[in-house]
């Protein structure tokens, strides 16, 4: 079992966004899930439509526990939904980092949630005679609270997948690099070594500022930063107001297509077991089933199909966001029905378009096409890059650069979209002439919508957050 950690101290990032999505795709994708709000404030629960007033048991109650008791996974994890459990949260786990909230003065106080995970999500029979301890889940993810305290280095304990989603604004910026400072540092404390991943969300790509402090996040810490994006989108708000994950409330949206990609890629690159096709929700292949836990309300009928109050409320969600009637009404067969069409309609998960390596933000020389890549490039070799000429500015990039070339800079209002660059097949080049008055310019190259700095121009200018661009004088 891998456990992804989704920790920020910084509120308002998208954590819990970030976590519930998550978990809800890695679900979607066939892996057994189990997601823990180690929040105090017990978001995790609320948005995925679990009342509060209705939990037996949460998770302080479990680490409160004797280690050696035996933890009943029926009164602590409530089905959230297929392939996908919870270990929620109450207001009371804030008490437990208190002096006499019952852990802190315990010698193992920063492994009970390490010691309650082993005991929830062990096969019962197995880890006997030197026999390898089966689990239920193939991934947990833990979301944090936005502090950093004795349950913060519990969730670090418990796992060595850190993911830091990071908003890209100004202030998320200047506090990235002491989250992965902090995050290395509790580490270090528990004899523990990891590498953080910064994730960027709630990203709004028609600003010019967040489009700049991403790349500049980019620039910053390289291979540490995840190359999939979330962007800023209503539906993940709306989802969680119905009780929801992306998935279920809106699958064709760019939150879950984001979100779907970063599953994807913490499949590849956080060695998770992909799942085989065909495994039904209950397992994967012979590995013992998730028998259904306590559901999220009282049970209901709709045209003879029995339905939870939980199953009811993203019934209505759907129908209002898409238009398509509930299940009870003369149009539909029964949540059965709806909830088979909802699959149909996605199908098979998409694989991730972003790339999935580190990014690379400034390009250097090694990327210049070589002398016979290409018959007709070395006749222009020395226009590439950008040179002022009669009337304006000249760019020239390399037409194996990339499928697509713009240029975003200060006369566009960093819009790359206004200047796309047109390929000369002949020449082997992009090539772009703008007309431009005497001044200054700052640009950047865009390759397949990355913002690099050219190449082929020495000329930089500091942009003022922290990063550089490069620039063009027009003087006639």
């Amino acid at each position: 079992m891998r456990t992804i950690i989704v920790i920020n101290q910084k509120g308002g990032c998208g954590k819990t966004t970030t976590a519930i999505n998550l978990a809800g795709c890695f679900s979607h994708r066939g892996c057994r899930t189990l997601l823990v709000d180690l929040d105090p404030q017990s978001h995790c629960a609320a948005g995925l439509g679990i009342p509060e007033e209705r939990l037996d048991l949460d998770v302080s109650d479990a680490m409160r526990a004797p280690v050696e008791q035996k933890l009943n996974r029926e009164r602590y994890l409530w089905r959230a939904g297929r392939n996908l459990d919870l270990l929620p949260s109450r207001m009371k786990l804030a008490g437990l980092e208190a002096a006499k909230g019952g852990l802190a003065d315990q010698p193992d106080k920063e492994l009970r949630l390490r010691s309650v995970l082993d005991r929830l999500t062990a096969v019962e029979g197995t880890g006997e005679d030197g026999v390898a301890v089966e689990r239920r889940y193939d991934v947990c993810v833990i979301d944090c609270p936005p502090s950093i305290g004795l349950l913060s280095y519990n969730a670090i304990a418990a796992g060595r997948e850190v993911l830091i989603p990071v908003e890209t604004s100004f202030f998320s910026l200047r506090g990235a690099g002491k989250q992965v400072q902090t995050a290395r540092s509790m580490a270090r404390r528990l004899g523990m070594r990891i590498q953080p991943r910064l994730l960027a969300t709630m990203h709004n790509q028609d600003q010019p500022l967040a489009r700049d402090l991403l790349d500049d996040l980019r620039d910053r810490f390289g291979a540490g930063m995840i190359p999939v994006v979330i962007h800023y989108d209503h539906a993940l708000k709306e989802a969680a107001s119905f009780g929801m994950g992306i998935e279920e409330y809106a699958p064709e949206s760019a939150g879950a297509e984001d979100y779907r990609s970063l599953c994807e890629w913490l499949i590849e690159h956080a060695h998770i077991d992909r799942p085989e096709p065909g495994d039904s929700a209950g397992g994967l292949g012979n590995a013992p089933r998730v028998r259904p836990i306590v559901l999220a309300g009282p049970r209901e009928k709709a045209d003879g199909v029995e339905v939870s109050r939980a199953e009811e409320m993203a019934l209505r969600a759907k129908a209002m966001h898409t238009g398509e009637p509930m299940a009870g009404s003369s149009a539909s067969s029964g949540a059965a029905a709806v909830s088979e069409k909802i699959v149909d309609k996605r199908g098979q998960l998409k694989r991730s378009m972003m790339p999935h390596r580190p990014v690379v933000v400034e390009l250097v020389d090694n990327r210049v096409v070589e002398p016979d890549a290409h018959p007709g490039l070395e006749r222009v070799r020395h226009l590439l890059g950008a040179r002022a000429v009669t009337g304006g500015v000249l760019f020239v990039q390399p037409l194996s650069s990339a499928g697509r070339v713009e240029i975003a800079g200060s006369f566009n209002k960093w819009n790359p979209m206004r200047t796309a660059m047109k390929g000369n097949e002949e020449m082997g080049i992009f090539e772009l002439h703008l007309k431009l008055p005497v001044g200054v310019y700052e640009y950047k190259v865009v390759l397949d919508g990355r913002w690099v700095l050219d190449p082929y121009n020495d000329c930089l200018i500091e942009n003022g957050v922290g990063s550089m661009n490069n620039a063009i004088r027009v003087e006639s």
